[in-house]
């Protein structure tokens, strides 16, 4: 089929930039100065494969850095660390998707919407959980160390001591600090949360930029780093939540002396002692949060695929599995007490579980926090086994909450998530990439519609010409490159943008040594416009290996 269409050749300048992205095959690496140890139960996916919108945001702020061995300190991290499905009001279906990384959460509302940056820290400083536009649930600020190691580091503040300093809560006006433009920061935070005043050798930081919404100061050594980075600093910090303060920490065992400032989405730390590009590093937000939440992938495939897809699923199978419970028959109760709402109230319950009111007292404003809900209703119902008769139990907590269905559908609903997720798929793991080439791209004519490719590749495949398997692009990204077979798939890099194309037709072999000298990359009008190649084409074509 590739000599029977005209072809419109696509040129472009190439600029600086792209030409500094000539990257070698990557192995993604963990490389981070003080990094806190990686949860045994957390994955390495691969975010070059798990999604085309957490692809976009992640090749923008960490590829370079990936493709290069890990040379700078990570804007996320090197890989997807864990994937769930979270309640939140407005999204389809009453979820959205997250996307943990080591520092950082990307969420999407829906498959096809952007991936968006999530506020981590504001929850972890202020305990409120956003679960919709408007709406949040109270937990607990989080008891975990703001800076350096996760575990024995009684020297570092916690997000819940420095949230009595930030703009988190209602006393908004009450947190706002006066502007010190160029004055040194010297301001000791100690672990109990005391503040002490020029108690700071200095370091030569002074105060850079003062931020007026929420009346922040901001160091100059962040502000610095904020300016230098591939998206807007509001895009990718979101706003100062407190003023600069040098803390004392542990980082790998080691006391250390670093000074740190939160912001809506990451706390950034500023180590005078680190070397030159590695002295303003981003905290592992991420890894926090999932332990402030209790959040951990099971190891048992089915279970981790369980937990993956359903609204809070790996808090629901965490606790049930800590209470020697049915995981799919706890997730089953959450579905028929509150369709996975944690603000539902029905019959004598509340919450993600129907937590019967009497036994969610205990919690007073947290009765609604997913977490601490659902680790007292698997307390709850393992309590009321009695003598070891676990339907016993199961029909004893739905009648206490009031939730109005039998046992019998509890098991029926429990045995669907059993069947659903029988045969799970893991997402892709973390990939080491080949480099097929890089330079300018040919584009097929607007003519050759999706519906064209689409065609193209099966007629391919019904005379054995595809490879075993192959199916339409799901998102129409086809691409033509003479040493891949249709149905194979590239990952195209450019502008930086990153997708996954299709192999969709051939290239005549009479045309393969002109196609060599001017091309590294044919491609179908639509993955042409999506890598903005129409404006500089320049493109890195990888094949997994």
């Amino acid at each position: 089929m590739g000599d029977q269409k005209e072809r419109a050749k696509g040129r472009g300048i190439v600029t600086g930039f792209r030409r500094a992205l000539r990257l070698a095959a990557c192995l993604f690496l963990v490389a981070s100065l003080g990094a806190l140890p990686v949860r045994a139960a957390d994955r390495q996916y691969d975010p070059l494969r798990i999604s085309p919108s957490v692809s976009a945001v992640w090749f923008q702020l960490d590829g370079a850095n990936a493709f290069n061995g890990g040379k700078q300190p990570w804007l996320l991290g090197p890989s997807v660390r864990a994937v769930g499905k979270e309640p939140y009001r407005e999204a389809p279906g009453g979820a959205r998707t997250v996307y943990y990384f080591d520092k950082g959460r990307l969420d999407l509302n829906g498959d096809n919407s952007p991936a968006q940056l999530a506020s981590l820290v504001r929850d972890l400083l202020s305990g409120q959980i956003q679960v919709g536009d408007q709406l949040y649930v109270t937990a607990q600020p989080a008891s975990v160390p703001v800076a350096g190691d996760v575990s024995a580091n009684p020297r570092a503040p916690t997000y819940a001591v420095l949230g009595r300093l930030a703009s988190v809560g209602n006393d908004l006006a009450g947190r706002r600090q006066p502007n010190r433009i160029g004055q040194a920061v010297t301001t000791l935070l100690d672990a109990d949360g005391t503040v002490h005043t020029d108690a700071v050798p200095d370091h030569g930081v002074t105060v850079g930029w003062y931020e007026p919404t929420l009346g922040h100061n901001v160091a100059d050594v962040f502000w610095q780093w904020m300016q230098a980075q591939p998206l807007p600093w509001v895009t990718l910090t979101g706003l100062p939540l407190t003023d600069p303060y040098w803390v004392e920490t542990n980082i790998n065992g080691q006391p250390t002396t670093v000074l740190i400032q939160a912001f809506e989405r990451r706390v950034l730390a500023y180590n005078p002692a680190s070397s030159q590009g590695w002295q303003v590093t981003s905290e592992n937000v991420g890894i926090h949060y999932r332990i402030w939440r209790q959040e951990q992938t099971p190891d048992d495939p089915t279970l981790a695929a369980l937990a993956r897809n359903v609204p809070a699923g790996e808090v629901l199978v965490t606790q049930a599995l800590a209470n020697g419970l049915d995981p799919y028959r706890f997730v089953a109760l959450a579905e028929l007490a509150s369709h996975f709402d944690p603000l539902a109230q029905t019959g004598n319950g509340i919450g993600l579980l129907g937590l019967p009111r009497d036994v969610a007292a205990s919690l007073g404003n947290a009765a609604q926090d997913p977490t601490a809900n659902a680790q007292l209703a698997a307390k709850t119902v393992a309590s009321l086994r009695g003598n070891g008769d676990d339907d016993a139990a199961w029909g004893a907590y739905l009648q206490r909450a009031g939730i109005a269905v039998s046992l019998d559908t509890l098991r029926q609903t429990a045995n669907a998530y059993r069947t659903r997720f029988a045969h799970p798929s893991e997402p892709p793991s973390a990939t080491t990439y080949r480099l097929i080439g890089q330079g300018q791209a040919a584009f097929y004519s607007p003519n050759y519609t999706r519906q064209w490719w689409d065609s193209t590749l099966q007629s391919y495949a019904s005379w054995g010409g595809a490879t075993p398997g192959a199916q339409p692009d799901p998102n129409g990204y086809y691409c033509v490159h003479p040493d891949f077979r249709p149905g194979q798939r590239l990952l195209l890099i450019a502008n930086g943008r990153a997708l996954w194309c299709t192999i969709g037709d051939t290239v005549s072999p009479g045309d393969v040594p002109a196609w060599r000298s001017k091309w590294v990359i044919e491609l179908a009008w639509d993955t042409f416009q999506a890598l903005g190649l129409n404006n500089a084409n320049w493109v890195a074509v990888y094949q997994p290996s």
